[in-house]
């Protein structure tokens, strides 16, 4: 995995960088007036100043600080400001809602708060959830930059030491398969994920980023990467406007960026459209979801001279494997037939074993449940040092996803999969999502594939009709824009092609969803759970089609 500092503050990597490329651009925006262009030097200034501003309003090392500002500039300095102090920020992405985020931010109990004034309205209406707060920072965009230049810089500037197993940042999971949860950064995670963006992807300092998911770009300061912030709510992924996206690519001369699978859509569309290549592209990452076959090849035809990567993981673990462009397309036939998304082999350093299904915690030591062999479905567990912990505050939660096998601490990541003939790890979906029918269980992986291929089909969801254990399948699809056939047609085909290849499964049901409910985060995943409520309460009026229990 390449070398590796375990007791290195993450704030380190940004004094090395404006000590060795002080004039490069550190971060730019897309966006004309949006902020000014800093340099590694400029940033690393600001940063400073920052923590030192903060240390006047009384946060210190240790303090749990509730981040709270828009993706751009801002989060970046903030974070490496409360970085350099040794202060832990809590992040939390608001696109789960109002509701989830008061919980989250309530289980959290946060000392500080450093956010925009809406927030700091929103603890005067929600006082429980903010009565942790002790010390409170207003960032105000037009002033909040000038108030920290006020500041004097100390003495001792360097980064707060740091040991390699102390906590460093409180980052939430989406809640989109289950409640949000905080996942423990300790500063050998973050050392680990900068080693494996280097020795596995090719990362390196001089290049310039598409920072398409705010907290990714936090590692490229560390990297000598230049981030450019692009025009759009990275909360509203599916809002974004492709045309700005391809042309900030070819005016900044990006090289690299990383990206939900509905990005990856959008670029394509606008180059094909406009018979537009990106050849300074060296790698598009995709992750969030499954990305299909074709969006990848399609992708491929527009970086003549990079390639499409699909790297895995969760906020717990990431990265953990990786699979390209090349290898996806000798896989294409046997994944659209159900047979996974492909995963890859596990980075270097990483332990990734098949585990039997279960939703009770495991035992840990001699007790621990033995691993599946090749070729079986399990649950995936992971294990190296990019794999969190812990849980904040959440210990029923860490029991539930934790455990030791006698040598190696693992992670259960809540992915169904299995390893091929090839020794290549496959995905077949969430455990939560898999559908238990009287014909054995059933994961989305091994029937969406095949709806997803069909002509007529924009995105297919597997849910479960029925509120026993043993549920009926159902396919609910979204029908793309130029879809010319009727639904009674099409939903014959679906059943037709479902039934073919997968005959031991009695399908019934496919319904129609104008646009299919996705996640805030990555706008990839389906709440196939809400779905399967709501479809359950329209069928379960026609109990004669349901099975018998």
């Amino acid at each position: 995995m390449g070398e590796q500092t375990s007791h290195q503050n993450i704030a380190n990597y940004l004094v090395t960088a404006q000590s060795e490329y002080p004039d490069e651009v550190a971060i730019i925006s897309a966006k004309a007036g949006q902020f000014k262009p800093r340099s590694f030097k400029q940033l690393h200034r600001e940063v400073t100043l920052c923590s030192t501003y903060f240390k006047s309003k009384g946060i210190s090392k240790g303090d749990s600080v509730l981040l709270a500002v828009k993706p751009g500039y801002q989060l970046i300095l903030i974070a490496f400001a409360l970085f350099h102090l040794g202060a832990i920020p809590v992040i939390i992405d608001p696109g789960m809602g109002t509701k989830a985020f008061l919980k989250c931010v309530q289980n959290t109990r946060p000392i500080a708060l450093v956010g925009i004034p809406l927030v700091h309205i929103l603890s005067k209406f929600f006082p429980k959830a903010f009565r942790s707060v002790k010390k409170t920072v207003s960032v105000n965009q037009n002033t909040f930059i000038s108030k920290i230049n006020q500041c004097k810089l100390e003495q001792i500037v360097n980064p707060a030491p740091s040991s390699s197993d102390e906590l460093a940042a409180i980052v939430f999971t989406s809640g989109s398969t289950g409640a949000p949860k905080g996942v423990c950064y300790t500063h050998q995670i973050f050392n680990a994920q900068i080693a494996h963006l280097k020795a596995d992807f090719g990362l390196t300092k001089g290049e310039n980023d598409l920072a398409t998911l705010p907290i990714f770009a936090l590692f490229n300061p560390a990297l000598g990467i230049t981030s450019v912030i692009p025009e759009m709510n990275p909360r509203k992924p599916a809002l974004a406007d492709p045309q700005k996206l391809v042309q900030a690519m070819q005016e900044f001369e990006i090289n690299t960026a990383f990206a939900s699978p509905i990005i990856g859509q959008k670029i394509y569309s606008f180059c094909e459209s406009s018979n537009i290549s990106l050849p300074l592209i060296k790698r598009l990452l995709l992750a969030g979801a499954p990305t299909s076959p074709i969006l990848i090849k399609n992708l491929s035809k527009f970086i003549p001279n990079g390639e499409v990567i699909l790297p895995y993981g969760a906020t717990e673990a990431l990265p953990l494997s990786a699979i390209t462009q090349s290898q996806v397309e000798q896989l294409e036939h046997s994944i659209n037939s159900g047979k996974g998304a492909c995963l890859g082999k596990p980075l270097n350093g990483n332990t990734i074993k098949i585990m039997p299904i279960s939703m009770s915690p495991f035992a840990s030591g001699e007790n621990c449940p033995k691993e599946l062999k090749q070729g079986d479905v399990g649950e995936i567990c992971v294990s190296g040092p990019v794999v969190s912990e812990k849980y904040y505050r959440m210990p029923g939660a860490t029991c539930d996803s934790k455990f030791n096998d006698g040598k190696n601490f693992f992670h259960r990541m809540g992915d169904l999969g299995y390893y091929d003939e090839n020794g290549l790890l496959r995905f077949m979906g969430r455990k939560v999502e898999r559908v238990i029918t009287k014909d054995g269980p059933l994961e989305t992986e091994r029937c969406e594939p095949l709806v997803n291929a069909m002509k007529n089909i924009s995105r297919s969801a597997l849910i479960g009709i029925g509120r026993g254990r043993i549920k009926e399948p159902c396919l609910v699809v979204e029908v793309n824009k130029t879809n010319i056939i009727s639904f009674e047609t099409l939903k014959a085909n679906i059943l037709k092609k479902l039934n073919l290849h997968l005959p031991k499964f009695s399908f019934r049901f496919v319904v129609l969803e104008k646009c299919l409910p996705m996640d805030s985060r990555h706008n990839a995943k389906i709440h196939r759970l809400s779905l399967a409520k709501k479809w359950t309460k329209i069928i379960i009026n026609q109990p004669s089609l349901l099975p018998k229990a």
